[in-house]
Order: structure tokens, then C-alpha cells, then sequence
């Protein structure tokens, strides 16, 4: 449950989902602490009562474990995360690759390293993962990053595999298409292509809305863990087949 003086930790910290997380805790008393690489985008939270504010990359595991290891954390929100450049999962560059991999399962790796043991020694605890509705899917044009939230996804299942018979809970939240200007990624940080092809013509998701998603999942009781949670706007779809008419040639 959320309680006032609990302590949380939010990778991503920064960034559109991750600010929204850390407002929505802090409104309930909950101390945040934002860690981001960001520090421009970390300067805008700093003045927000009850939150911390840390520059961290989250794949620096040495970084992670010497900062928070001796710290009491409640509530770990893995919201970190990269899409890198377009293309095919033979055509994208390694770099790519790399970075997507290094982020986005690497970096919920060493944060998990640095806080769940002091959660199991304390028997409390509650772990947030973002997957993506790009991890049980095919995402044309982000092979890579899809792969690393199929990865996030089976993480988060062996991981409450392993906590079993603890009281730290896991949940993996998998939105859909969510307005935060990180697509713009895609298109070497042109927001206006990403918002003309990505976000203008469908209906999106706001921050706001996963952050109360969030706020339900904490707040549920003790013995309560919602595991998984997808959500998406009322107007997105994902899945179904279709099969090629030759005769038809559609």
C-alpha cells in the first residue's frame, strides 16, 4: 500500500512516464527519488517537496549498488528506457542495439542488484517494470527494442517466481502508445515527425493515465499483487490475423 514516509526510487526519473510517477508519489507523501541522466530535466523537479533528485546513468551498475544498496527502498520503479533508431533486426546499427539492451534490461538489472535484497531482509516491498505492448508483439520498425521488453516481461515473471514466499510484490505495466515526445528517437529528435506520423493521427495515452495505473497497483493491499497490467488507449488495438487472397490479391 502507499504510506506516507515510504521511500521510492524511479529510474527514468526524468522523463515523461518517469516525472509522472514521481509527482503522483510524492502527492502522497511518499519520499521519490528521480534518477536520471538528465540533469536539465532533473532541475525541473528539484523544487518539488519530497523529492530527491540524482544523476545517475542506470547502466553504471557500480553507481547503482554503492548508492543504494544501504538504502531502505520501498517501492522500485524501473520506468528507464531508450527505442534507439529505426530499422530491420539485421539492418540496426550495433550501437543501437547495444544501448537499447544496456538500458532497457541492463539498467532494470543493476537497479533490482542495488535494492531487492534490503526488500527481502525487510520482508516489504513493492517492484514496478515497465515492459511495453511492443514486448508480447512484433513492433515493426523497433525489432530491438521490442526484444528488450520481451526481455523485461520474462524478468519480471522469474523474478516473482523468486521473491515467492516473501511479501515483496512485482508488477509489470505494459502501456500502449504513450504522448511523451521519447519517439522522437526515432527521427534524430524531430518532435514534429513524431508527432505528425506517431502521435496525431491515433488516439494516445497521457503520462497521467499511467501514472494512475500506478497509483491503483500500490495502493492495492498487502495480499493483493497485480502481476500484470496492460493498458492502452480504447483505440488501439494489437493482435488478429490476416491471411494473403491470391486470387483476391489483398
Amino acid at each position: 500500500m502507499l504510506e506516507k514516509g515510504m521511500r521510492a526510487l524511479v529510474t527514468g526519473g526524468s522523463g515523461g512516464l518517469g516525472s509522472a510517477m514521481v509527482r503522483m508519489l510524492a502527492r502522497h507523501g511518499v519520499y521519490a527519488i528521480a534518477l536520471s541522466n538528465d540533469q536539465a530535466k532533473l532541475d525541473t523537479l528539484k523544487d518539488l517537496p519530497g523529492v530527491e533528485t540524482v544523476f545517475m546513468d542506470v547502466t553504471d551498475s557500480e553507481a547503482m549498488r554503492s548508492t543504494f544498496s544501504g538504502q531502505q527502498i520501498d517501492i522500485l520503479i524501473n520506468a528507464a528506457g531508450v527505442l534507439g533508431v529505426t530499422g530491420t533486426i539485421y539492418s540496426v546499427p550495433t550501437a543501437s542495439a547495444q544501448r537499447i539492451l544496456d538500458v532497457n534490461v541492463m539498467g532494470i538489472h543493476n537497479a533490482l542488484s542495488a535494492t531487492v535484497p534490503g526488500m527481502v531482509e525487510r520482508n516489504r516491498g513493492h517492484i514496478v517494470n515497465f515492459g511495453s505492448l511492443a514486448g508480447p508483439y512484433p513492433s515493426a520498425g523497433q525489432p530491438m527494442y521490442s526484444a528488450s521488453k520481451g526481455a523485461v516481461h520474462n524478468m519480471s515473471a522469474n523474478l516473482r517466481m523468486e521473491l515467492f514466499g516473501t511479501d515483496v510484490r512485482v508488477t509489470e505495466i505494459r502501456p500502449g502508445r504513450v504522448r511523451t515526445g521519447m519517439h522522437a528517437e526515432m527521427f534524430d529528435g524531430d518532435h514534429s515527425k513524431s508527432d505528425a506520423l506517431l502521435y496525431d493521427p491515433y488516439e494516445c495515452l497521457k503520462a497521467t493515465d499511467i501514472a494512475d495505473a500506478i497509483e491503483y497497483v500500490l495502493g492495492t493491499p498487502p495480499h493483493v499483487c497485480v502481476s500484470q497490467i496492460e493498458v492502452v488507449p480504447t483505440h488501439q488495438v494489437v493482435g488478429g490475423t490476416r491471411m494473403y487472397n491470391r486470387q483476391l490479391g489483398t
